[in-house]
């Protein structure tokens, strides 16, 4: 518990120094624009700079303006800006983090702007052997999945019980026996299958097919996928300083070029809203 207070008011430090830039209104001492910070899941890590790169292009008139990211686990960028974090826009990998933040009255309504699914990978040379999703019960096969606290973790562990179905009753304990490490977002635990330090991961979609050929993938059947599927919220925050140009670039990832990048980086289109 101690370690991960500790770590957390790391991030958060980290977090103020990064964005602090964005925390003053109208243009700074230097006559610059502030830049508009987005609190962004880390499974966005790669799709979101193009999309702020498409969005200037398509909005000549902020094309100077430059975007802040701060890509971490969905539950630590929601304690960030509980905390006071100067953020202008959340996107998350969870509904339930959106929802979390809504009710707190620290973001505006959410819309959900894309959605995701699971995969297995394992290294390019696969030393492990692995074949199928049944071979990750086998003895001394080594696996790292998300911490049971971010939405990959959440979404593993409900695919390994869905499993269950599959494979018999003790499926998801023997897989999770395997589990080595549980990392506090995605990108951590596609790096360790890159670093071929475990035999397996389970990551979503869109990391997997971001990784290319450095890795080998097992597919996860479209009926063992968590209900809902892994969905991403996005909106402003209350705290928000730059409304305008925040409120385009949200409104340009939920519209068809928006949504054509999602595509193109392995998401599934946003579903309808509620």
């Amino acid at each position: 518990m101690r370690r991960k207070a500790f770590v957390l008011a790391l991030a958060l430090l980290a977090t103020l120094t990064i964005a602090a830039p964005a925390s003053g209104a109208g243009k700074t001492a230097r006559g610059a624009l502030p830049p508009v910070c987005v609190f962004a899941a880390a499974s966005l890590s790669h799709v979101f700079p193009a999309m702020a790169s498409a969005f200037k292009t398509a909005h000549p008139v902020y094309e100077d303006r430059k975007f802040s990211f701060n890509f971490q686990g969905t539950d630590m960028l929601v304690a960030q800006i509980q905390q006071g974090a100067p953020a202008d826009v959340f996107a998350g990998a969870s509904t339930k983090y959106g929802n979390l933040l809504f009710t707190g009255g620290l973001i505006n309504v959410p819309a959900n702007f894309c959605q995701n699914r699971l995969i297995v990978i394992m290294p390019k040379s696969n030393p492990a052997h692995l074949r199928n999703l049944a071979g990750l019960t086998k003895s001394g096969v080594q696996i790292a999945i998300g911490d049971a606290a971010v939405p990959i973790g959440t979404y593993t562990r409900t695919v390994l019980t869905n499993l269950n179905a599959l494979y018999g009753s003790d499926y998801r304990a023997k897989v999770l026996a395997n589990v080595v490490s549980n990392e506090v977002n995605v990108s951590a635990v596609v790096a360790l299958v890159k670093l071929n330090e475990v035999d397996a991961d389970f990551v979503y979609k869109s990391d997997a097919q971001f990784a290319g050929t450095s890795v080998q993938r097992i597919g996860i059947p479209a009926a063992y996928q968590s209900t809902p599927l892994p969905t991403y919220p996005i909106a402003l925050t209350k705290s928000c300083k730059t409304p305008i140009i925040s409120k385009d670039f949200v409104k340009f990832v939920l519209g068809k070029r928006g949504q054509a990048i999602m595509k193109q980086y392995g998401f599934l289109p946003k579903p309808a809203n509620p």
